[in-house]
């Protein structure tokens, strides 16, 4: 019945002549929002983001459609992005408690919905247990924990870019070490570690554990150093199985590190999902010929029972809107890419409000001053704007409490529109356009969860078909920003149900600049 009564409430963000053919059904289909944490809803004032802030916007996210929400690591790091461990069984306490995290893990159930964790499981940080006590020390129970050169675990082996040493933001000189993946120890370690997340009283009753978890940095060979390697295979197959043992609805998500297509961690790796990179690439360069052929090969390379993630953007990469220059018809055709594609779409925050951003070069080495390491992708991770003022309460401006640290502007401005303020409940908003999408995706199952394949692509153009059992509809995307025509027959019982693109005359199509049309058809 709460679905039921989100879907209803999602009509009244669709504009008036879309919202006509709209009439929710009973269960949504499934739809992931993925947040970094430090930047989206602070509840106590102090401008980090935490976990009672993202349980105090559950109905929010509801009422856009997300049945899933992904969140970047929570343990205790002195990173911003927490994705370097001290402690990977604490919660960092600007985030909040362990008994926040139950409550929120609570209401996200309660609500129907999931909860997906991050984990970054390949490194530690300086001040990590298996750092201090294995150093120098090689009779610690931790010894073979981390890699080291040396017997006396005096020289550790270097990490990601080829040194352990990095300035990272407010300024501040930390150091990274190699988790040991090839040391049996250490896989039992992390499969109790995660079995713990799963099933945190180990009871059986999984309601209050996660649902899944995403693996940052997956590699077969990390960081093709030639020194872990098969690790697919023989350090995370293993570890799949035996969660699965534990709940057989746990997901597994790769983060693909070399950013391909994700064929070996599926055959491989044994995980359930992979990101969507070849069409976010397309998406990104809004290149039709790319979008077909990476739809193609997602058909040959998913197995059975497998999906993978279809996103424009997340916390790694440019915001969609930085690329789209902010025109509202190029975020409306990348709402349309995310939500129609096909497979799992996900949101990453702001996404929907269309906020922007992208690397900076401000931090750069300069002189005798070296480069700090991830001050750079800071505006990608600014505040989440619930109202225009970057500084108003709720909004999390973390990055503002050192200027000395951090003096690159908001991506995003008061007074451009990208805020929950200004566009909720406004027709012809880009949040509008995402709630009458997942309307769209609730009403017909062949949107909802239906199998995709390329029809036909013409230029700029590219016709899909989206097909769950009687159940079909055709999306056309014009990736241009000219009106296009194209020779693409429609069946005879065809309606059209969003978008603008309408018969040429005989068999061709006319699709307008930048847009999306979709049409379902009769058995």
């Amino acid at each position: 019945m709460r679905w039921k009564i989100i879907l209803a409430a999602l009509l009244a963000c669709a504009a008036p002549a879309e919202a006509r053919e709209l009439r929710p059904a009973s269960l949504p289909p499934e739809m992931v929002y993925h947040i970094f944490v430090r930047s989206f809803a602070d509840s106590n004032g102090d401008r980090q983001g935490d976990l009672a802030g993202i349980r105090q916007r559950l109905g929010y996210l509801q009422r856009l459609g997300v049945t899933t929400i992904m969140l970047t690591p929570l343990y205790p790091s002195q990173f911003y992005h927490n994705y370097f461990a001290d402690d990977f069984a604490g919660i960092d306490p600007e985030f909040g408690t362990k008994q926040d995290f139950a409550a929120l893990v609570r209401a996200v159930h309660g609500r129907g919905m999931k909860i997906i964790l991050d984990e970054e499981i390949q490194y530690v940080s300086d001040r990590h247990l298996w750092r201090t006590s294995s150093a120098g020390q090689p009779e610690s129970p931790y010894s073979r924990f981390l890699l080291y050169r040396d017997a006396q675990n005096r020289v550790p082996v270097p990490t990601l870019l080829g040194t352990n040493a990095f300035t990272v933001w407010p300024g501040q000189q930390r150091q990274v070490f190699t988790v040991n993946l090839a040391e049996p120890k250490v896989q039992a370690w992390f499969a109790h570690y995660l079995a713990d997340w799963a099933d945190p009283d180990h009871d059986g009753d999984l309601s209050d554990g996660v649902d899944g978890f995403r693996i940052d940095h997956m590699m077969d060979d990390l960081d093709n150093a030639g020194v872990l390697k098969d690790l697919l295979a023989g350090f995370w197959a293993p570890i799949i199985t035996r969660l699965h043992a534990v709940n057989p609805k746990l997901r597994f998500i790769a983060e693909q590190a070399d950013w391909g297509d994700g064929a070996d961690f599926f055959s491989k790796g044994r995980v359930d999902l992979v990101f969507a990179f070849p069409i976010w690439s397309a998406a990104g360069k809004l290149d039709a010929t790319g979008f077909a052929a990476a739809i193609t090969r997602s058909n040959v390379v998913i197995p059975p029972g497998r999906s993978q993630l279809v996103f424009t953007e997340n916390h790694d990469t440019p915001r969609f809107a930085h690329g789209a220059a902010r025109r509202a018809e190029i975020l409306r055709l990348g709402a349309a890419i995310t939500m129609l594609t096909g497979w799992v779409p996900s949101l990453y925050y702001g996404q929907e409000i269309g906020m922007s951003g992208t690397q900076t070069d401000d931090y750069a080495a300069k002189g005798d001053q070296p480069a700090n390491a991830d001050a750079r992708d800071i505006p990608l991770r600014q505040a989440f704007r619930w109202v225009p003022d970057p500084m108003a309460a709720g909004n999390a401006a973390w990055y503002r409490a050192f200027p000395e640290a951090y003096h690159t502007p908001d991506s995003n401005v008061p007074g451009d529109g990208a805020s929950v303020a200004e566009q909720d409940g406004k027709p012809g908003s880009l949040l509008s356009t995402y709630g009458t999408l997942a309307v769209l995706r609730a009403r017909w199952p062949a949107l909802a969860r239906g199998a995709t394949r390329v029809v036909a692509q013409q230029g700029n153009l590219v016709l899909i078909e989206r097909h769950a059992g009687a159940s079909k509809a055709l999306v056309l995307f014009n990736f241009s920003g000219e009106t296009e025509r194209a020779n693409m027959p429609l069946p005879r019982s065809a309606v059209r149900r969003y978008g603008a693109a309408h018969s040429g005359g005989g068999t061709s199509l006319v699709a307008p600049p930048y847009s999306a049309t979709v049409w379902t058809t009769a058995p």
